[in-house]
């Protein structure tokens, strides 16, 4: 059909000219050599989250995203800000499982994808075209793919190169995202919710991995216990700061291997559960 011509050819042009592709949501991201992240017809109006639901996803990425930017040079409170903005606090299909992808990350060639309907800002007019995005097996990969991308493409907003997050979120500004309140918008999730609590985390993880290598002893007796009593399964209790992914690491299985012995359907979890390892 003529439409179809014609839709094909601008997408045709927009790769060859490497035109910018703005977020619905109002982030506008840039087109990165690596990434062309934006998220498919995402309104920011449209994710009224109580304060349960942010805190919520928050829980799941908090711990990761601390992990990651500490072995990366970058501020977690930025990461988690960027992560809340561009996923609507998690609230995406995108973001969702089974995709896990919470920075609009397109897929290419031979990485794992969703299409999924998007509009895109091409020859000064939104053009609706069904498009690849990348699909990761948690939030975790999803957070450090991002992470790599910082590293490679945005030393501004490392925490070597800058004096405060709040530099970093400026540098990111016109680069990373064309929207000039871009900036305004990470530093008020921030402040919003204690996000620099995550920032600089050396003291507090040297208590915490003693902590958790105590209970990593104490669990892995326990489970041997189990184990001389079952051959086939042990079980574990969620307490209180637990992640899917900690227990996954924990145990040394996958957080899809869990997710599926469990009939669980997302990584969320609550004290008390009982889960099958």
């Amino acid at each position: 059909m003529v439409v179809q011509t014609r839709i094909e050819r601008r997408q045709r042009q927009a790769k060859m000219k490497k035109q910018k592709v703005l977020s619905l949501m109002g982030t506008g991201l840039v087109i990165t050599p690596v990434a062309s992240a934006f998220i498919p017809q995402a309104n920011a109006d449209q994710y009224q989250l109580t304060a349960t639901a942010s805190n919520s996803f928050l829980d799941q990425i908090a711990d990761p995203a601390r992990q990651i930017a500490a072995a990366n040079d970058l501020y977690a409170s930025v990461m988690i800000a960027q992560a809340m903005l561009e996923s609507g606090h998690g609230s995406s299909s995108l973001s969702n499982a089974p995709n896990y992808n919470l920075f609009g990350v397109k897929a290419y060639s031979g990485e794992p994808a969703v299409f999924l309907s998007t509009q895109e800002y091409i020859d000064n007019e939104w053009v609706t075209m069904n498009e690849p995005f990348r699909v990761y097996e948690s939030y975790y990969q999803s957070l450090q793919d991002h992470a790599n991308l910082l590293r490679a493409y945005y030393q501004g907003a490392w925490q070597s190169t800058t004096g405060s997050y709040q530099e970093a979120t400026a540098y990111l500004t016109g680069r990373y995202a064309t929207d000039p309140a871009y900036a305004q918008k990470l530093n008020e999730l921030i402040q919003t919710y204690n996000l620099t609590q995550y920032d600089n985390p050396a003291a507090d993880v040297t208590a915490e991995n003693m902590n958790y290598e105590a209970d990593q002893k104490s669990e892995a007796a326990t489970t041997s216990s189990h184990n001389s009593q079952s051959a086939t399964t042990s079980t574990y209790i969620v307490r209180s700061g637990d992640t899917l992914w900690d227990i996954a690491q924990r145990y040394g299985t996958s957080l899809d291997s869990l997710m599926t012995n469990n009939n669980l359907t997302s990584d969320l979890i609550t004290e008390g559960q009982q889960l099958a390892i």
